[in-house]
């Protein structure tokens, strides 16, 4: 089993997180704005004072862009490269970021069921298409 190739998964993070970063600005201040605004009425912040700090969610999109790809890079010895392999990558990320905390909120009932499944569902598209062109800048140590 090779080692990681960290120069290169760092650059696939990258790359991965600022696909992240741009998705995420779609889903969430565009298509989720007005369901957003609904959402943060009840604590008192409107949506353009919660989306203000791009460099908050650009340093949060980096990070999850990482560890999808070092996760890409970790499991690739035993699934093998390729999309596939970034697929389940980012279907890991995605599972540990978005359901699994937000069904651990809703008891408290401040985010509604409907809204946590649909921005779940639509947060998907960007985190395997970032996992997926991540991993694919990955490449081995020769």
């Amino acid at each position: 089993m090779s080692r990681i190739n960290a120069g290169r998964a760092i650059l696939g993070g990258l790359v991965a997180g600022l696909i992240f970063f741009i998705g995420d600005a779609i889903v969430n201040g565009s298509i989720l704005k007005s369901e957003w605004s609904e959402v943060l009425k009840v604590v008192g912040i409107g949506a353009d004072d919660a989306f203000h700090n791009p460099a908050y969610f650009a340093t949060y999109d980096l990070l999850k862009g990482l560890i999808a790809v070092f996760l890409y890079a970790s499991i690739r010895p035993r699934f093998g490269a390729g999309p596939r392999t970034a697929a389940i990558a980012g279907l890991t990320l995605w599972t540990l970021v978005l359901p699994v905390p937000m069904i651990g909120l809703l008891p408290m009932r401040f985010l509604p069921a409907a809204f946590v499944a649909m921005w779940s569902i639509l947060a998907l598209l960007p985190i395997l298409i970032g996992t997926l062109v991540g991993g694919w800048l990955y490449r081995e140590v020769a």
